[in-house]
């Protein structure tokens, strides 16, 4: 297939990513009404007088609607069950065991004292507590509502079912477990101190018991009924009837009309045509908006747009967020609030740009918009919201960034909604603090996104800040393999490594990524690393072969070094510099020292390129400009100001002229503070040391 024709399908590709991700948008976005204005409470109507077209309900507030069901369940009547069965059981029990105590009682009395009188008062006694206990559970002793249900039992009322009739009493005309207890227990006392025989003290909790038991599966029942009872509804517009007028203000009133009128044209469309025509304008409006982001990679990002895994990152996660939102629209008890949206610029700030990341938050909010019941305030606040959470984690690298970026996200949430509830109601004590507690669960889920980066990172093959941090901690075992094989690659590595991430920093550039892609360049030199300059202590190998074969030698860290790089499963951007940090340019000295040995040779001076890849970005540019400059800077005579200005001048000015640097994303003026900071750091590194005079 040719390049062109490759070029096409992908091309092809890309735009089918862009037409699904639109159509599965579309699908999952709820039906959008065909009510045309925007209004908000507190506002001017700002449209021509409203007449109402067809006959509507008014549909009761949220608020008066929940204010009438806390009155339901406040003054629901809880249900009881009369059991006739509790007094007859405990009442033989206790008789029963009356007897056996009496019977123990006698036995301790001699015969001389066991008078008929004091017989005739045991069967008083045994009477008038048998009778008493008919009086307490004739009048019923109640049980105890759950803690839950009330805490006032002053004005209860409720129904006590008996017989399958049900009928009102007041809760406290029964008595409790314990006024039933003291009941009984007083007229035992008061018999126990008149009597003329001793009798032990008796346990009355035994036979005190509820016989009249909360029904709570009937209780439930009469309560939802009562809940099912609320009409929805406070009154009827008529057609013709005129709703607003032009520069009307908003107030709670026409608010509700208006937004029952709303409502009304969410119901279902009977036709078909109808619903054709809506998703048609649902696809084209959600389409537009991905085609700004299609746009935005295709003349002002190409790395993303070449790369479908990339793309296919963005177009996923907005995906997501669609399907997470409207999930939660369609459960009643959530709010839209609740979801973290101010993740996804925190996760697409880690791997890329703050502008593309605050683009992509912008196209998804912008989607969501669709599906969030007051779209200008949902779209207004999570604009703001999201530049917040992009600008607190511009550089990710400590975990307690994402903690102060959740703080600063809430509170950003709560002085926008208070500003636009004042602007709104007029009234701050209209501020709802169970709104305030969607957007506080909503910032706690953002410390979601440091996992979610890990698990973005690897799925998508992409780099974060975090990861190049560990990469570059020179005690990771391939750095300090490097130390051990190859100890002057590895100072070179260093010195690179330091002077490319301080360019990369004046450049706008990744510093991170500069370092450590420059800590890495050279991990190939470990193969072979007496062939290079800065492994030799006095014997230089190369002497004693051809310079074909130590050009090849010299090619080969390159290969050597993709490998080792594989085989540590380094990232895919950290092998890029390998490859490119030479790029295609020629290995001078040995075509030199070839050309003095074979000056009548006709030479083929590709052999002596490196076969890599040219630089493609800042980053790898830098490194190739600081790794030719600085191993150059080793073999100078002499350091004055003068040796480094030439040294860093030509070297980097062969870079140019050779067309090393002519993929990267690099401009001249760019170029020129690169030299800038090359110089001054090798004039440091490089400084003339005072002479100390003799003896001191």
């Amino acid at each position: 297939m040719k390049l062109s024709d490759k070029k096409h399908l992908s091309l092809v590709f890309k735009i089918l990513f862009f037409f699904v991700a639109s159509l599965i948008t579309v699908l999952l976005i709820p039906d959008s009404n065909k009510f045309s204005f925007e209004f908000q409470k507190g506002g001017p109507w700002k449209h021509e007088s409203l007449i109402a077209e067809f006959d509507f309900p008014v549909f009761k507030s949220e608020n008066l609607l929940r204010n009438e069901r806390d009155s339901v369940l406040k003054y629901a009547k809880p249900y009881f069950i009369y059991n006739p069965d509790v007094s007859k059981n405990v009442i033989n029990e206790f008789n029963a065991d009356f007897d056996v105590l009496i019977q123990k009682v006698y036995l301790n009395i001699p015969n001389e004292k066991q008078n008929k009188t004091g017989k005739e008062f045991i069967e008083k006694l045994q009477k008038s507590i048998t009778e008493k206990l008919h009086l307490v559970y004739d009048k019923g002793i109640i049980e105890t509502l759950p803690a839950n249900n009330i805490s006032d039992y002053t004005d209860l009322n409720i129904f006590l079912v008996k017989e399958n009739i049900a009928e009102v009493h007041p809760y406290l005309t029964f008595y409790s477990q314990k006024k039933a207890y003291n009941e009984v227990n007083i007229l035992y006392t008061k018999y126990k101190n008149e009597s003329i025989i001793p009798l032990p003290s008796f346990d009355f909790s035994k036979y005190i018991t509820y016989n009249i038991l909360f029904d709570a599966s009937t209780t439930q029942k009469a309560k939802k009924q009562l809940l099912d009872e609320i009409s929805p509804v406070r009154g009827m517009i008529q057609a013709g009837e005129r709703i607003i007028y032009e520069g009307q203000l908003i107030n709670d009133d026409k608010y509700q009309i208006l937004t029952s009128l709303r409502k009304e044209y969410l119901t279902e469309r009977d036709s078909y045509s109808d619903r054709a025509i809506l998703f048609s304008g649902q696809f084209i409006l959600a389409s537009s908006i991905f085609t700004i982001l299609f746009l935005y990679f295709f003349f002002y990002n190409k790395t993303i747009f070449d790369n479908n895994r990339k793309i296919l990152y963005f177009l996923s996660l907005t995906i997501i967020f669609v399907v997470t939102a409207a999930t939660v629209s369609s459960i009643n008890v959530l709010n839209i609030y609740i979801i973290p949206i101010t993740i996804l610029p925190l996760i697409t700030a880690t791997f890329y740009k703050p502008r593309t990341a605050f683009l992509h938050h912008t196209i998804t909010i912008l989607l969501l918009g669709f599906i969030a019941s007051n779209s200008f305030e949902f779209i207004l606040i999570q604009f703001v919201a999201g530049f917040v959470a992009i600008s607190g984690v511009s550089r990710l690298n400590r975990r307690s960034q994402i903690l102060w970026t959740a703080l600063l996200i809430f509170l950003t949430y709560i002085f926008l909604y208070s500003a636009l509830t004042i602007i709104r109601e007029g009234d701050i004590n209209k501020i709802q603090i169970n709104q305030i507690a969607w957007f506080a669960g909503s910032s706690v889920l953002v410390l979601m996104a440091y996992p979610l980066i890990y698990i973005f990172e690897k799925i998508f093959g992409f780099i974060s800040d975090v990861t190049l941090i560990e990469l570059s901690d020179t005690n990771r075992p391939l750095l300090k393999l490097l130390a051990e094989k190859a100890p002057g690659t590895f100072q070179h590595s260093v010195q690179v490594a330091n002077i490319s991430e301080e360019a990369a920093r004046e450049l706008n550039a990744n510093p991170l990524l500069a370092r450590a892609g420059a800590l890495y360049h050279d991990i190939g030199k470990m193969n072979n690393s007496s062939f290079f300059i800065e492994n030799q202590h006095d014997k230089n190998p190369h002497d004693k072969i051809d310079p074909l074969q130590s050009v090849e030698i010299i090619k080969k860290h390159v290969d050597d070094g993709l490998k080792i790089a594989k085989k540590y499963n380094l990232p895919k951007e950290i092998i890029d510099f390998i490859l490119t940090h030479h790029g295609t340019s020629k290995i001078a000295w040995f075509l030199h020292k070839y050309k003095e040995l074979n000056h009548n040779e006709k030479i083929n001076e590709d052999i002596f390129k490196y076969n890599g890849k040219l630089p493609y970005s800042k980053e790898t540019a830098i490194v190739m400009i600081v790794d030719s400059v600085e191993a150059a800077s080793r073999s100078l005579k002499e350091y004055t100001e003068e040796s480094i200005n030439d040294l860093v001048e030509n070297i980097v000015n062969s870079k140019i002229s050779d067309n090393l640097l002519i993929d990267a994303d690099i401009t001249f003026g760019e170029i020129s503070k690169v030299k800038k900071v090359l110089k001054t750091k090798l004039k440091n590194i490089y400084h003339t040391r005072v002479e100390y005079p003799k003896g001191v």
